[in-house]
């Protein structure tokens, strides 16, 4: 009996809308729906209301909708910063964790030891003036002390490298079934559009750890922006040697799209940096690194 129900149960369910592929505003969207017409239906029958209620959860479970059609009614009646928080897309993901470190204790870290991130890599001759505009790029030193560190790993780097990023071991760190490169660190979700990101991450890390025991005094928080700034330095991708080049590229969700400039390889296509527009309409009035 009980494989019975399983097999109808799996037979129901529609994996294209459901686990990894469930679209969020889509489900609040399905339960709202479901919850008002229970109440409805509680004025005429209570019991009837509470099963039809529980019926439509299994179905939006189960299936990922309740109402056809639920993708155009969530893309036209929700608005577009309510769909923003709810993007599974690591460009759109890194706009949501943003204050999640701010802890007492990590706060007063961070006021006590944060840098100038230009001015850090200058003074420790990671980055240097480029010879014919006003810009920065790495030195040639970094660059070489880049490419030996990078030559010591053989494709993605092993766990005990990722760890390191976030001043932990690797028993701490749990690796997420995602489409791009994703760790789970004291209950938080870490994310890279790419190995080829993971990878620059990495070796950046290494290299600026050897370059100076300065380094490792910078907050963690500002640590990892200043790594992820220093991907659009690179002029050859990380993971396979081609050209890197800025451009456009639209992301689609089941409910929404939205343009993102991309910083990415043009031989294996893999993103280094992905951000929105807007974000670089303001970096056009600033110069230097980001933390």
């Amino acid at each position: 009996m009980v494989d019975r129900l399983t097999s109808l149960l799996e037979r129901a369910r529609r994996p294209e809308y459901t686990g990894e592929n469930r679209c969020t505003p889509c489900t609040v969207l399905n339960v709202s729906l479901a919850l008002l017409a229970s109440v409805l239906l509680a004025f005429a029958s209570v019991g009837l209301a509470a099963v039809a209620f529980l019926g439509s959860v299994l179905a939006i479970y189960l299936r990922g909708y309740l109402v056809p059609g639920t993708p155009a009614i969530t893309e036209r009646y929700f608005p577009e910063r309510v769909l923003a928080l709810f993007d599974s897309h690591p460009a759109a993901d890194r706009r949501i964790d943003e204050g999640a470190w701010e802890t007492v204790a990590k706060l007063e870290d961070h006021r006590r030891n944060a840098v100038d991130p230009e001015r850090f890599l200058l003074e420790v001759g990671a980055v240097g003036p480029c010879d014919h505009e006003d810009d920065l790029r790495l030195t040639d030193g970094f660059g070489h002390l880049f490419d030996d560190r990078l030559a010591t790993h053989d494709g993605r780097p092993d766990d005990e490298a990722m760890a390191a990023l976030f001043d932990t071991d690797a028993d701490s760190m749990t690796l997420m079934d995602r489409p791009y490169p994703a760790v789970e660190i004291d209950r938080r979700i870490r994310k890279w559009p790419s190995e080829a990101a993971l990878l620059a991450d990495v070796v950046t890390h290494e290299a600026l750890s050897e370059l100076t025991d300065r380094w490792a005094t910078v907050p963690l928080e500002q640590r990892l922006g200043i790594l992820e700034s220093l991907r659009s330095f690179h002029e050859t991708c990380p993971n396979c040697g081609g050209e890197v080049v800025f451009s456009e590229d639209t992301v689609e969700s089941c409910c929404r799209t939205h343009e993102v400039v991309v910083i990415s390889c043009v031989d294996c296509e893999q993103p280094l940096l992905e951000f929105d527009p807007a974000d670089l309409a303001v970096a056009e009035h600033e110069s230097g690194v980001r933390s």
